[in-house]
């Protein structure tokens, strides 16, 4: 048995040639969310419509809905604005 290591696979595999990258994907058009949106959006999401049911409002998806919640982190705003009606209907 021979102490030295033949590798299989030659050394020059794949060295020296370049190759494009091709991207799978295609990037989108951002739509921005407008102050006025949000503010909509938090008073429906008081009002307990579904993120669907809010993005068909807005002609965007639940996600997006999901993300401008998450990323503004809007849940104690919405939260509070929820209290605040159930307030006014009580009294």
């Amino acid at each position: 048995m021979s102490l030295l290591h033949k590798p299989k696979i030659p050394f020059s595999f794949g060295s020296g040639k370049l190759s494009t990258v091709k991207n799978k994907y295609v990037h989108r058009e951002e739509i921005k969310w407008s102050e006025a949106q949000i503010e909509k959006l938090v008073l429906l999401r008081a009002l307990r419509f579904t993120l669907k049911e809010s993005g068909e409002h807005f002609g965007r998806s639940a996600s997006a809905c999901s993300n401008i919640v998450q990323n503004r982190n809007l849940y104690k705003v919405i939260d509070e604005k929820r209290k605040e009606l159930v307030n006014r209907v009580i009294k």
